[in-house]
């Protein structure tokens, strides 16, 4: 099988002159690739990379490929060998970077984007990017070149999205709100996307008057599958700190933000519509029998990519908008576990109206978007506490930054595993960790944390109100007071 040390053989020296890539064509491997059929792709790829002529593409869907096993020491290698070889590839030197940044290697992260740099200096997305890794001040040369180009407007819209949301993170930590919120307001406004604030309250309307876990066919578990777990929450309320201290783990292993739990459900309801064309979005709750009932259990279970699982017992899925597909999960997947991850309303509000996501997340665009959000989001949660009963835990950010030990030792009970020291060291956990935030994990680097918003507290009034009011803020403090 194709190694690192094979692909720097192929390659020429760093002084040879640099070959164009236009014979190989990514795109015949892509249906593969989104398929999650990473060691199949390898496979194929193996001749090209023994018999061709060295290639930059080709190299880069190797490191994919490693990627997407789970192998990242293997695909950081790849790239470094590309960019080695091929030091005016800018693509790689970002991928590279961002990789890097996903494995907490801050240094090596602000390494590759600093080489970018050096050949663009006007490089917007690479100064992002370095202000992730190696966060400089309102004062720096890099943050100037940033409001020079912004001041220029000339910048196409991506980048002019990146470069105010990054200018406002830099604000932000110099103490200046009313000017990290305009940079951020100018981010939020130039990203497409439309949001229905009537849409989902409706639909968690219909999933309280609709699912009903005592109507629902039951299956028998027959071991066909992991146990999943559902993180569960909005981005930024700590997914990502808990799946990096669950993945330690021997048993656990991680599918990521996956689309795989609605793509089930959207293809039963397909199914149903054909028998019964008046259904509705919840009718699967009356409509589905134990036969159908099953065929989504191994539907989902086929859509896993096997080569993540290996061996693990548990599977994390923390895609964000599975909070409202809980009740269908507990259908099909009657063994799973959910946790609710409670982060403060306000600095989530803070930390989503900071951040940049690559797509989706369109609430995000303003404060109160975000706080009926939240509240639509509790709405769900408090109707499927009693409905989901012991197979849900909430678990407390906050708690889980100042008791990590206790915290952990709490999850790993509700998952009916053992105590794992490692849990305590996430740093030492060899998965890849992606979120929907441009290169960046939403609790880092965005203002966040636990009560940063009372520095932007006049910034937040709408998001005050649209939450309900000081009253409902502090019974939601009561209520994460009294977990443990």
């Amino acid at each position: 099988m194709f190694s690192a040390g094979l692909a720097s053989a192929m390659l020429p020296p760093p002084s040879a002159k640099q070959l164009s890539p236009a014979e190989f064509d990514r795109s015949l491997y892509e249906p593969l690739l989104q398929r999650g059929k990473f060691q199949d792709v390898l496979i194929a790829l193996q001749p090209l990379v023994a018999g061709g002529p060295p290639d930059p593409l080709l190299l880069g869907l190797v490191a994919d490929c490693y990627f997407g096993l789970g192998r990242v020491a293997r695909g950081l290698q790849v790239l470094e060998a590309i960019v080695a070889h091929w030091p005016m590839d800018l693509q790689a030197w970002g991928r590279l970077g961002s990789h890097r940044l996903q494995q907490g290697d801050r240094s090596g992260a602000a390494a590759a984007f600093e080489a970018i740099l050096t050949q663009q200096p006007r490089a917007v997305l690479a100064l992002s990017a370095l202000y992730i890794a190696a966060p400089y001040s309102w004062d720096s040369p890099h943050a100037a070149q940033l409001r020079q180009l912004v001041a220029s407007g000339t910048l196409p819209q991506a980048e002019k999205i990146s470069a105010n949301n990054t200018l406002g993170k830099i604000a932000a930590s110099a103490g200046l709100p009313d000017l990290a919120f305009a940079h951020f307001q100018t981010s939020k406004a130039a990203t497409s996307g439309d949001h229905d604030p009537k849409a989902l309250p409706a639909t968690v309307a219909d999933q309280i008057n609709s699912f009903d876990p005592q109507t629902l066919p039951q299956i028998a578990l027959s071991g066909d599958g992991p146990q999943t777990l559902f993180l569960v929450g909005l981005p930024g309320s700590g997914m990502d700190l808990l799946e990096s201290l669950l993945l330690p783990h021997p048993d656990i292993c991680t599918l990521g933000e996956s689309p795989n739990l609605i793509q089930t459900r959207q293809a039963l309801q397909h199914l149903i519509c054909k028998t019964t064309p008046q259904s509705q979005d919840w009718t699967w709750c009356s409509d589905t029998t134990p036969k159908l009932a099953r065929a989504a259990r191994h539907a989902y279970f086929n859509l896993l990519p096997a080569d993540k699982i290996g061996n693990a017992g548990i599977a994390i899925d923390k895609l964000p908008q599975n909070l409202f597909e809980m009740g269908f999960a507990r259908m099909i997947l009657p063994e799973a576990r959910f946790v609710f991850l409670m982060h403060h309303p306000l600095d989530l509000g803070l930390t989503l109206f900071a951040s940049h996501f690559h797509s989706g997340h369109s609430y995000s665009h303003q404060l109160d978007w975000i706080g009926q959000m939240i509240r639509t989001s509790y709405a769900a949660l408090d109707d499927y506490i009693p409905k989901l009963d012991t197979r849900l835990r909430l678990q407390s950010y906050r708690l889980l930054i100042e008791q990590p030990e206790a915290q952990m030792r709490a999850v790993l009970a509700h998952l009916d595993l053992d105590w794992e020291p490692a849990c305590l060291s996430p740093t030492e956990g060899a998965a890849l960790i992606t979120t929907a935030s441009l290169l960046q994990p939403p609790q880092e680097n965005a203002p966040s944390g636990l009560g940063i918003w009372r520095r932007f507290e006049t910034q937040l009034m709408p998001l005050v109100e649209a939450l309900g009011g000081w009253d409902w803020i502090h019974a939601w403090e009561a209520r994460d007071a009294a977990l443990d």
